[in-house]
C-alpha cells in the first residue's frame, strides 16, 4: 500500500510529488506530519532539503550518480562541496594550522581530526577486543575485522575488501597507473600516502620520539613497531604453528610459509616471491638502485639490512672481509 505525499514550496509555483511506501515513514509516538511547507523531503530516507536543487543533489546518494567532475584529474563526486574540497589537492593552499605542532592542512575537518593526536582522547572502544579509537569511523572499520565483512569487490579479480579506499588502491594493480611523482627523484607511486612517506627519505625530519629511549623516527608506524622492543608485546599469532609476531605484516608474511603462496611477481624476469619486500629487494638487481648510504665511508647498498651489517665494520662488530653487492 502506498501513500501519496505532496511537497510544496510556498514561495514558488513548484510542486514536487513523491510516492513512498508507508514503511519508509519513521513512526513516532505521534502521527508524522506529511506536509513540508517550504522544504523538500527525500522519498527514500528521512532527509529534508531546503531547495529542489539540494534535493536533486541529495538523490545522488541513493542512485550512485556522480555529476560533479574535477577538471584536472576527471574524478567524479556526488556533491558539489565534495568536488570543492577535492580541488584543494591540486593547489598548495593550506590555510588551517595546528597550534601545537604547527602542521598545516587544506581542510578544517582534517585539522580537527589531527588535533585529537595531541589530546590522546580515544573514546570509541571495540566491544570484542577492547581496542580504543580516536574516531567512531575508525571503530566501525575495525569492527569488520571481527565480523569478516568485506563489501567491496574488485570487478577484475573478484577480490573483496573491507573499505572502498582499499579497493581503489587495489585497482592500480590492474591498471599500473602511478599518478604521484616525487619532485626530488621523480619516482612515481600508486597512492599519495606512499609518496608522502617516501619524501621523508630526502629530508632529515624525525618527528616521532620514543618515550623510553628517546630514539627518533621518521614514521609513526616505525615508532609503534620500535616500542614493542620495550614492551615485548607480540599480539599476532599464526593459526598453523602458533608462533607470535609483533606486527600484522610479519604474521601475513610468515603465513605464506605454510600456504606456499607466491603472489609477487617480478615484471622483468617473472620470478615469484612470497613477500612483497623480497620482490622489492630483488627488483634492484634489474634497476641497480642503491638508496642506502653509509654515513662514515659513503658506500651505498641495495638494502637496509646490507647497510646495517656493513656498519658493524666501523664499530668492530664484524670482520671487514665481509662483502655485500
Amino acid at each position: 500500500m502506498h501513500q501519496e505525499i505532496g511537497l510544496h514550496e510556498t514561495s514558488t509555483s513548484v510542486v514536487v510529488n513523491k510516492t513512498i511506501s508507508r514503511s519508509s515513514v519513521e513512526h513516532r509516538d505521534t502521527k508524522p506530519t506529511v506536509k513540508y511547507v517550504g522544504k523538500y523531503k527525500c522519498d527514500v530516507c528521512p532527509r529534508v532539503c531546503r531547495s529542489k536543487s539540494e534535493l536533486e543533489e541529495h538523490y545522488g546518494i541513493h542512485t550512485g550518480e556522480k555529476n560533479f567532475k574535477c577538471d584536472i584529474c576527471l574524478k567524479t563526486f556526488n556533491f558539489k562541496y565534495s568536488l570543492v574540497r577535492h580541488s584543494y589537492i591540486h593547489t598548495e593552499t593550506r590555510s588551517f594550522k595546528c597550534k601545537v605542532c604547527l602542521k598545516t592542512f587544506k581542510h578544517k575537518l582534517n585539522l580537527k581530526k589531527h588535533s585529537i593526536i595531541h589530546t590522546g582522547d580515544r573514546s570509541f572502544k571495540c566491544e570484542v577486543c577492547l581496542k580504543a579509537f580516536i574516531r567512531k569511523s575508525c571503530l566501525m572499520l575495525h569492527s569488520k575485522i571481527h565480523t569478516g565483512e568485506k563489501n567491496f569487490k574488485c570487478d577484475v579479480c573478484s577480490k573483496t575488501f573491507i573499505r572502498s579506499s582499499q579497493l581503489r588502491a587495489h585497482y592500480v594493480n590492474h591498471t599500473g597507473e602511478k599518478h604521484f611523482k616525487c619532485d626530488v627523484c621523480l619516482k612515481t607511486f600508486y597512492k599519495k600516502t606512499y609518496l608522502v612517506k617516501h619524501s621523508k627519505i630526502h629530508t632529515e625530519e624525525r618527528n616521532f620520539k620514543c618515550d623510553v629511549c628517546l630514539k627518533t623516527f621518521k614514521y609513526k608506524s616505525t615508532l609503534v613497531q620500535h616500542s614493542m622492543i620495550h614492551t615485548g608485546e607480540r599480539n599476532y599469532k599464526c593459526d598453523f604453528c602458533l608462533k607470535t609476531f609483533k606486527r600484522k605484516y610479519d604474521l601475513a608474511e610468515h603465513c605464506t610459509i605454510h600456504t606456499e603462496e607466491k603472489n609477487f611477481k617480478c615484471d622483468v624476469c617473472l620470478k615469484t616471491f612470497r613477500c612483497k619486500s623480497h620482490l622489492v629487494t630483488h627488483s634492484k638487481i634489474h634497476t641497480g638502485e642503491r638508496n642506502f648510504k653509509c654515513d662514515i665511508c659513503l658506500k651505498t647498498f641495495k638494502s637496509k639490512s646490507h647497510l646495517v651489517s656493513h656498519s658493524k665494520i666501523h664499530t668492530g662488530e664484524r670482520n671487514s672481509n665481509v662483502m655485500f653487492v
